[in-house]
């Protein structure tokens, strides 16, 4: 029997201006509802991150579309508004099956339902064949990866072969209202593998897992080129974690982008890690020619004991190694920082700001740690009383909630600011910031009256108050 299937993607719990922009749809969404509706189902796509969707319009969506099932996409930064959209459903029809899946749900398992009334199935991992049968009827007991009335069944275990996953049909979302990283032609982003064995002591890595898995080169290219020359997408973010573990798979891509020509009118964004094993001149050269414009290295610390606790498998000369080759390359860079990881004091954020100045990053990224549930991270920081929010509702990309042994939270907050503003306006660097820094109270003032200052922007941009 053929579904009625509505899929929703929550906004961000809080931002700081009055709409949530979201840089690209869904991916999970996407792959879902192409799944879904090959199979002869109706799917529709709400996505909040880009629509400001009002309870009473969300009410008269469900109404219109009469979905059979709802499946919302949750992360840590959207359990709020996912809540709010549950409330919503049950309140127009109790009989609409409702089912999350996500990072957070995920890392959760059972204790999802202590904090959400209305789930009827929880989804732990990978997806979308787990989705899939659900929308098809299959007895709940049978179906592997799912919790429900507080029990869980055998969890489902990791695709090996993802050459499963269809191209997507974007035509169940609006492109035009997807900016892409940094806003300039149309941009889309594309993964190419699954998982990531590295121990990141921050990381949730509840859906994708470790285990590292690939899809074929050749069934890559192919979205790639659809993507182009079906949606005129001409740059593409490869958002793998590991796409340089594997170098005899990612130089197969490469030749096959520059062969296929998709290296002309195409761009492409990718993310490396900087191991001196996985990064030489001869693959940044490759990268080069397949129109490789820009590479996303996370540096996390300039410090080497941050990076060792973090256990980030990887040394400064390691990072600064890899920098130096890429610009030589003729490719930028980005890097990012997390600021606040157990361990962090004034000198290791020093570093981490020399860090920062010594690898010419042509953009950086400096965010406060996120406590995300299960993660190693929020273990020891709970077992230390370092953990200063445990309401999920309030966490944002960037929010405080965290201390360290010898840093409050306010000080964590400025240094970050002040690292923030510094990458745009370099004279920061000329103030006595980690002097001042060193004064509990005159960080409590700074940091109260910026986030003074954040409350006015939002007031500001509001359209309607």
């Amino acid at each position: 029997m053929k579904k009625q299937i509505l899929l929703i993607n929550p906004a961000q719990n809080q931002t700081h201006v009055n709409k949530q922009v979201g840089i690209y749809p869904s991916g999970a969404l996407t792959l879902i509802g192409t799944m879904c509706q090959n199979e002869g189902h109706t799917v529709k796509i709400i996505d909040a991150t880009v629509d400001t969707i009002t309870v009473s319009e969300m009410k008269k969506i469900i109404n219109y579309f009469n979905p059979d099932i709802v499946g919302i996409t949750m992360n840590t930064f959207q359990t709020k508004n996912a809540r709010l959209w549950l409330e919503t459903i049950k309140e127009v029809d109790e009989n609409i099956l409702t089912v999350v899946g996500g990072p957070h749900p995920s890392a959760l398992e059972l204790n999802i339902f202590k904090d959400f009334n209305n789930i009827d199935i929880s989804v732990i991992g990978e997806g979308e064949f787990t989705f899939l049968e659900i929308v098809n009827g299959k007895n709940k007991e049978e179906i592997k990866g799912i919790c429900y009335n507080n029990k869980i069944n055998k969890l489902r275990p990791a695709a090996l072969n993802l050459d499963h996953v269809p191209p997507t049909n974007f035509d169940l979302v609006d492109l035009s209202k997807y900016p892409g990283i940094v806003g300039t032609g149309k941009s889309m982003f594309i993964m190419a593998s699954r998982g990531c064995p590295s121990n990141c002591t921050y990381c949730n890595k509840s859906v994708f897992g470790t285990k590292v898995r690939y899809r074929s080169p050749k069934r890559v290219v192919e979205d790639i080129k659809q993507m182009h020359e079906k949606y005129g997408i001409n740059e593409i973010y490869f958002q793998d974690d590991t796409l340089n573990l594997n170098r005899r798979w990612l130089e197969s891509i490469f030749n096959l982008i520059i062969n296929n020509r998709l290296n002309i009118d195409v761009s492409y964004r990718i993310a490396f890690r900087a191991n001196k094993n996985l990064v030489d001149e001869q693959l940044l050269a490759l990268a080069k020619l397949a129109n490789v414009t820009s590479i996303f290295y996370g540096v996390e610390s300039g410090n080497q004991e941050m990076l060792n606790r973090m256990k980030k498998g990887l040394t400064i000369e390691e990072l600064k190694r890899a920098f130096k080759l890429t610009h030589a390359a003729g490719i930028e860079t980005t890097a990012a920082f997390i600021i606040g990881l157990p361990g962090e004091t004034i000198n290791t954020i020093k570093d981490t700001a020399n860090m920062w100045k010594e690898i010419n990053a042509k953009q950086c990224g400096f965010t406060l740690a996120t406590p995300f549930p299960n993660t190693a991270f929020q273990k020891e920081i709970i077992s230390k009383n370092h953990l200063l929010d445990t309401n999920y509702d309030n966490y944002r990309l960037g929010g405080n909630y965290i201390r360290t042994d010898e840093l409050t939270s306010e000080q964590l907050e400025f240094f970050s600011v002040m690292l923030i503003l510094g990458h745009s306006h370099k004279q920061i660097h000329k103030l006595p910031y980690f002097t001042i820094g060193k004064s509990r109270m005159l960080c409590n003032i700074i940091v109260t009256m910026i986030r003074t200052l954040r409350c006015i922007k939002i007031i500001m941009n509001r359209k309607t108050w």
